[in-house]
C-alpha cells in the first residue's frame, strides 16, 4: 500500500523550476512508493493556513516543500501550530535558500529528490520568537526589511544580487538601534545596527555569519553588530565575508538557548525579521524548540537518526 506525499510549492518562488518540472518531481516521488498531493500558494499565509486546516498524520506521511526559507518558513509555522510529526523533504528552489545550504542540501532538483529517496532524516531545532517560529534566523537592524521589501520580479531576475544592492543601500541610511539583550547570564545595553539570532549559519548568501552555528545542539548563535562609524563598516564586511568577524571588538558573539531583546527607547520602533518574512515587534522573546522537525539531510548534517 502506497503512503502519502503532499508538494507545496510557491509558484513566485526563484525561477520558477518548479513549475517546469512537477511531472519529473511526481514521477521520482511516486517511484519512492508514494501518492503525490499538491499544493500550490495562493497568497501570503495560504500555505501555514492550509495545513493547519487540512493536514494531520493519517492523510499525509511526508511533506515536500519547494521554495526558499520564506516558503519553508510557512510550512514550519504550520507544522509547529498543528503539532505534527511528519518529515520534511526540501527542494531548494528559491531564490534565498541559507536553511538548505546549512544543511547541505543540493539546489540541483535530480540531487535534492535523491536525497529524500535515501532516507536520510535528521532533527533540526526550531526557534520561537514570541509566537512565530523560524528555522534559520530571526533578525533586527539595517538589513531587516530588504527581503521584505524587495520586488519579487526584481529578486527573481537577480538573485542575490538585488539583496546585496538594497543592502549597500541601507548601510548608508542605517539608524543605530538603543536595545537591551537579556539571557539567563547577562544583560547587555548598546547601540547596534544589526542583530542576528541563527539557528543555521548565514542569511542573504552570507554563509560564514555564524560558521560555529549547529541546527542540532539545542542553542542559538547570537551575533550582535555594534553601531560603528560608516568608514568602519568596509573593513568589518570583508572580515564578515572570510567568516572572521566574531572577534572583531564591534562584534558581540555567544550561544543561548533563549533571549530577550527590549527596547531602551519606548518612542522608537524597530522592524524584525524571520527567516525572510516580516517578523514580531518588540519586545521578542526568543526560545529553541529542541529537535522539533525531521528533515531528509544528508548524513553529514545535523543529527541524524535513521
Amino acid at each position: 500500500m502506497n503512503k502519502e506525499a503532499l508538494l507545496i510549492y510557491n509558484p513566485c518562488s526563484g525561477h520558477k523550476e518548479v513549475l517546469l518540472n512537477l511531472d519529473y518531481i511526481t514521477s521520482r516521488v511516486q517511484g519512492m512508493g508514494y501518492n503525490l498531493r499538491i499544493y500550490r500558494s495562493k497568497a501570503s499565509g495560504s500555505i501555514e493556513n492550509y495545513i493547519i486546516e487540512k493536514i494531520n498524520r493519517s492523510n499525509t506521511d511526508m511533506l515536500i516543500i519547494s521554495g526558499g526559507d520564506g516558503t519553508i518558513n510557512e510550512c514550519v509555522n504550520g507544522i509547529m501550530k498543528k503539532n505534527l510529526d511528519i518529515p520534511i523533504g526540501i527542494l531548494p528552489l528559491g531564490t534565498a535558500n541559507d536553511f538548505a545550504h546549512t544543511l547541505g542540501i543540493s539546489s540541483k532538483l535530480p540531487l535534492a529528490l535523491d536525497l529524500i529517496e535515501q532516507n536520510h532524516l535528521s532533527q533540526i531545532d526550531v526557534g520561537k520568537a514570541n509566537e512565530k517560529y523560524f528555522i534559520n534566523v530571526c533578525s533586527m537592524g539595517v538589513f531587516s526589511t530588504i527581503s521584505q521589501n524587495i520586488n519579487i520580479n526584481i529578486k527573481n531576475k537577480f538573485g542575490k544580487l538585488a539583496y546585496y544592492a538594497k543592502g549597500f543601500d541601507a548601510i548608508s541610511h542605517y539608524e543605530a538601534m538603543e536595545l537591551e539583550v537579556i539571557t539567563s547570564k547577562a544583560s547587555i545595553n548598546e547601540k547596534f545596527f544589526l542583530i542576528l539570532v541563527f539557528n543555521g549559519k548565514g542569511a542573504g548568501g552570507f554563509m560564514r555569519l555564524a560558521n560555529e552555528a549547529n541546527l542540532s545542539d539545542g542553542l542559538f548563535d547570537i551575533v550582535c553588530f555594534k553601531d560603528i562609524y560608516l568608514y568602519d563598516i568596509p573593513p568589518l564586511f570583508f572580515k564578515v565575508l572570510q567568516g572572521e568577524h566574531l572577534d572583531n571588538p564591534h562584534v558581540i558573539y555567544f550561544k543561548t538557548n533563549n533571549l530577550s531583546i527590549k527596547k531602551s527607547t519606548l518612542s522608537k520602533s524597530y522592524c524584525t525579521d524571520i527567516d525572510g518574512e516580516h517578523g514580531p515587534e518588540l519586545p521578542l522573546n526568543i526560545s529553541v524548540l529542541s529537535s522539533a522537525l525531521k528533515v531528509y539531510t544528508p548524513l553529514t548534517s545535523a543529527c541524524h537518526i535513521g
